[in-house]
């Protein structure tokens, strides 16, 4: 009786350290791909249609808040998103509005539109704001994206950042 109870306790810690693996292995290889255009140009400033996809290559199931984004020109904050302009398709939304991404899998496009006011790009160069407004594509501005959310599973919960560069 007694080395039954020892081989459930070690099926069981073997179980629960591989998920424990799996959960560390999210955390750190949760990719996010970004890509993003310029919308229009209106009197306010510059609206910016960012497509994300998050993939998750591990074994554990997550669920995601809705990413809040930040947009950075040269190492400065132009704008941010709020997390009710983030559009989720209703395949991977719960019932909380939060992201749900199963093991090895992703989550398809999210959307989100973020306007960047004329005066956040003039304090930082009018050179960028001429090329922000052409339609040439040679003259392209790189722009740093922070996306922050926050990650949940079953036995805890992470944050999950991420920083790319794009150009618009």
């Amino acid at each position: 009786m007694k080395a039954i109870k020892y081989i459930a306790l070690g099926i069981g810690a073997f179980f629960g350290g591989r998920y424990l693996l799996s959960l560390s292995r999210a955390s750190n290889k949760a990719i996010v791909s970004v890509s993003g255009k310029r919308g229009l140009i209106s009197a306010q400033g510059i609206n910016v249609t960012l497509n994300y996809n998050i993939k998750n290559p591990s074994r554990a199931n997550l669920k995601i808040t809705p990413p809040l984004v930040k947009l950075l020109i040269n190492d400065k904050l132009v704008a941010s998103s709020t997390m009710q302009n983030v559009e989720i398709p209703d395949s991977i939304k719960d019932s909380k509005g939060r992201i749900s991404i199963n093991a090895f899998s992703e989550t398809g496009n999210i959307t989100t539109s973020i306007l960047v006011p004329w005066l956040s790009i003039v304090t930082i160069s009018p050179d960028i704001l001429s090329r922000l407004q052409s339609g040439d594509t040679a003259q392209k501005v790189q722009v740093s994206i922070e996306t922050l959310s926050h990650a949940f599973t079953s036995i805890g919960d992470f944050p999950l950042d991420d920083k790319t560069t794009i150009q618009l």
